[in-house]
């Protein structure tokens, strides 16, 4: 409902006109009640100064992207255009954010001087979270020229108004692969193929384009040139959503788990399509959350056996490492640890707050603390392992996506790299420099990464600042 209301901010020049005149007749002062005119020539224009009656606007709202990851960062395009047949000076909109999403950067409020037919914009980034937020429509305030006239209304905006991120990637990467070849992962392997793997005995039927006729002019040998094939191969992909991967660098972020959950179904997604055997388990997904179709092993883990189930399982293991699911896991975290502490005679309990908006969810393991853990999830991880190494296919490199939070995913790419098998690591950062805590575990995390590089097990970075596909390919290239 539109809103009318006139300023009264010209009203005290009426009084000072009044006064004036008064002063000047009653001291007989011509020159008091002439400077009257000042003061009334303000009241005039206050007067005189509205808004037009055929005032009217047009809101449109774009998404960029439409579909964006956890963690992603959206545009968001508010534009506002005067269909009207007069120019309005003053025009300030604030767009109707939803409160669960944090904006980054820009601002969703703008001041604006619009011409007849004239059109503006603004722009501000938000940060995508899992699930779906819808936009509330515009509020427009409309000012006359001299401010004494005001309107204010709330407006319906149309185009883009739910901002959905569900977890489930619409498009996956990796797409360059054209039809008819077999796959875009190199195989260790040589045969045909563009990049030089080896030399081995000419036998019969060999090509003679891939005879090597320079060793032959040297040593009077025929020899067949092999190269590097790019063949379907088998990838294994593991998703890290623990508790320990349950949490966020700032407000309004998704949790580094959520983060874990989309990518690994978004690769998943991307090798089937290429053609390749992909093999899939999620770490930390209790089993009252898996999907019924997806078959529980004697391990706890859950293994789906088709691209459907697959999918579900990842998209489970993005809701239990959501920011809501780790807010409940918290406080009955809390609540255990307050009952088997109860009766002791001291207890050393350290509580975070973020400033007053309620109980952070976001806890990093210490450096001293770690160390103690450190034993026990080096064994889990080498007894995980095992399991998974029994699991997969002989073939199959493995691909593990986990923050790096803690020693856990650590142990568990080195024993599989013991085991002869190709690791790589997709690690979503959620550390920051905001404070010394952030620091702390981005240092920690860092010497993480670094280890296992010199491990031979790749390590892919993915960063706010770093598209998804960029990581996912560095990933899974070939180094």
């Amino acid at each position: 409902m539109t809103t009318l209301h006139r300023d009264d901010r010209w009203n005290t020049g009426l009084v000072g006109a009044l006064s004036l005149v008064a002063v000047g007749l009653a001291y007989a002062d011509a020159t008091l009640v002439v400077a009257a005119v000042i003061p009334l020539a303000y009241v005039l224009y206050g007067s005189f100064s509205s808004l037009p009656p055929s005032a009217s606007l047009a809101l449109s709202r774009e998404f960029d992207p439409a579909a964006p990851a956890p963690g992603e960062r959206v545009t968001v395009t508010l534009t506002v255009r005067n269909d009207g047949d007069r120019t309005l000076a003053d025009v300030r909109v604030v767009d109707g954010v939803p409160d669960a999403l944090a904006v980054e950067s820009g601002s969703p409020r703008a001041c604006l001087s619009l011409a007849a037919g004239d059109a503006a914009t603004l722009s501000y980034e938000v940060v995508a979270t899992r699930g779906e937020f819808a936009f509330a429509d515009a509020v427009v305030r409309l000012r006359s020229t001299a401010g004494s006239s005001v309107a204010t209304d709330e407006m319906p905006v149309a185009g883009d108004d739910t901002l959905s991120c569900t977890g489930r990637p619409e498009g996956v990467p990796l797409a360059e692969a054209a039809p008819g070849r077999v796959g875009t992962v190199p195989a260790d392997a040589g045969g045909s193929g563009l990049e030089f793997y080896a030399t081995r005995e000419y036998r019969p039927g060999d090509s003679l384009s891939r005879v090597d006729w320079r060793h032959l002019a040297k040593t009077g040998e025929l020899t067949t040139v092999e190269f590097r094939e790019e063949r379907a191969s088998t990838v294994a992909v593991v998703a890290d959503v623990r508790r320990p991967t349950r949490v966020v660098s700032g407000p309004g972020r998704p949790t580094a788990g959520e983060r874990c959950a989309y990518a690994a179904v978004r690769t998943h997604g991307a090798l089937a399509a290429a053609g390749h055997a992909a093999e899939a388990t999620v770490l930390g997904l209790d089993a009252e959350r898996v999907p019924d179709a997806v078959a529980v092993g004697p391990d706890g883990l859950p293994w789906p056996d088709g691209p459907q189930t697959t999918a579900a399982v990842f998209e489970a293991g993005g809701a239990a490492a959501s920011r809501e699911s780790a807010a409940e896991t918290a406080a009955t975290a809390e609540t255990a640890e307050a009952t088997e502490t109860a009766g002791k005679a001291e207890t050393a309990e350290t509580t975070a707050t973020d400033g007053g908006r309620g109980r952070t969810t976001a806890r990093f393991t210490s450096a001293a603390s770690e160390d103690a853990e450190t034993p026990r999830r080096s064994t889990h991880g080498r007894s995980l392992a095992a399991t998974l190494d029994a699991r997969f296919a002989s073939d199959a490199r493995v691909v593990i996506f986990s923050p790096l939070l803690d020693d856990y995913p650590v142990a568990l790419a080195r024993a599989l790299r013991r085991r002869g098998r190709t690791v790589a690591v997709l690690s979503p950062d959620a550390t920051g420099r905001e404070t010394p805590g952030l620091a702390l575990a981005a240092l920690d995390r860092h010497g993480r990464r670094t280890s296992l590089e010199r491990d031979g097990v790749t390590v892919a970075d993915w960063t706010p600042t770093r598209p998804l596909d960029d990581a996912l390919a560095h990933a899974l290239s070939d180094r």
